[in-house]
């Protein structure tokens, strides 16, 4: 699992047919204290958030184990919204 931040959709009009349906956001992995990383994605959203919002993201195989994605060619799934991260010092 990583934690990503909701910077953008991506449209596409002509795709996989199986993919219908489904939201495609743009996602930037970050640490736990909330800074960027360099990597970007796209991800299938199947909880329904929206930009600048904190996401718990799941990859390959454990990304098609949703209801939603099951059987489906993804390989990046949103699968949670972060209200926050307790650290214990």
């Amino acid at each position: 699992m990583e934690l990503g931040r909701v910077i953008g959709s991506v449209v596409s009009t002509i795709k996989e047919p199986s993919y219908k349906g489904f939201k495609l956001l743009l996602v930037k992995l970050i640490d736990e204290n909330f800074k960027d990383k360099r990597e970007t994605y796209i991800a299938v959203d199947t909880i329904g958030v929206g930009r600048d919002e904190i996401v718990i993201l799941v990859s390959g195989s454990t990304a098609r184990k949703t209801e939603m994605t099951k059987d489906i060619m993804i390989d990046l799934t949103i699968v949670a919204k972060v209200d926050r991260i307790n650290l214990e010092e």
